[in-house]
């Protein structure tokens, strides 16, 4: 190794990572293997997974199982969880916001829906897909389901926005049970937030409640972890 002695060797080899191989490649370039990089530096596996690591950590990098580190994509967007419309929160960060509806539906209720909406077995519900983008950019793809009452039992507006629909109709969500963990895309949905197979994400599911403290919405939001991050403030 040649360069900062001073510097730990692990983030001396991410800082060399960094300059040879993320900035000067567009998002989604694979990066040498492991081995390949513990060859090039002179150094242990344990410090260019450690090097990674760091590189991970800055949102520079992200890792696929089974089919190596790729160079990530240098817009993220940070959002704490909230009740903001996406639209809404994008504007206000200074982004352009944009959806696309893949499919509005009356499907059966799947078996976790039904359990947060407290649903019998085989009711039906409204199902939107839904793919939002922030200047230009896929960062999240969006399945919700609703009650059928809360848009009057008919399909609704999805050029409009949701949130004023459900204002008029009187099923307004005023509250909501928000769940965040995380996961690897499958293969469809790795298409359509152009990444590839396998790539970790954030899901978050929600459960919308009215004033009243019905359940009126039952929504699993796939975020790319590339892209988009959660702040949350805590306190003693």
């Amino acid at each position: 190794m040649t360069g900062i002695t001073r510097e730990t060797k692990y983030v001396q080899v991410a800082r060399l990572v960094k300059e040879r191989y993320i900035k000067p490649q567009p998002p989604h370039s694979p990066l040498p293997a492991e081995r390949e990089l513990q060859a090039e530096f002179g150094v242990s596996r344990d410090t260019v997974r450690r090097a990674l690591r760091v590189l991970a950590d800055r949102g520079l990098v992200y890792h696929v199982q089974g089919s190596g580190t790729f160079v990530a994509a240098q817009h993220n967007t940070v959002r704490a969880p909230s009740l903001h419309p996406f639209t809404e929160d994008m504007k206000a960060r200074g982004h352009r916001p944009q959806s696309v509806t893949i499919s509005c539906q009356m499907v059966v209720a799947p078996p976790l829906v039904a359990r947060d909406l407290t649903l019998d077995a085989g009711a039906k519900v409204i199902e939107m897909k839904r793919l939002r983008s922030a200047d230009g950019a896929p960062v999240a793809l969006e399945t919700a389901h609703f009650l059928p009452e809360a848009f009057a039992h008919l399909q609704p507006e999805v050029s409009g926005s949701l949130d004023a629909q459900l204002r008029r109709s009187g099923y307004s969500v005023e509250s909501a049970l928000q769940r965040i963990s995380a996961t690897n895309l499958t293969k469809q949905e790795a298409i359509w937030l152009e990444v590839p197979q396998g790539t970790a994400a954030l899901r978050v599911e929600k459960v919308g409640f009215t004033s009243r403290g019905l359940a009126v919405e039952s929504t699993q939001t796939l975020y790319r972890a590339d892209r988009y991050d959660f702040e949350v403030q805590v306190e003693r």
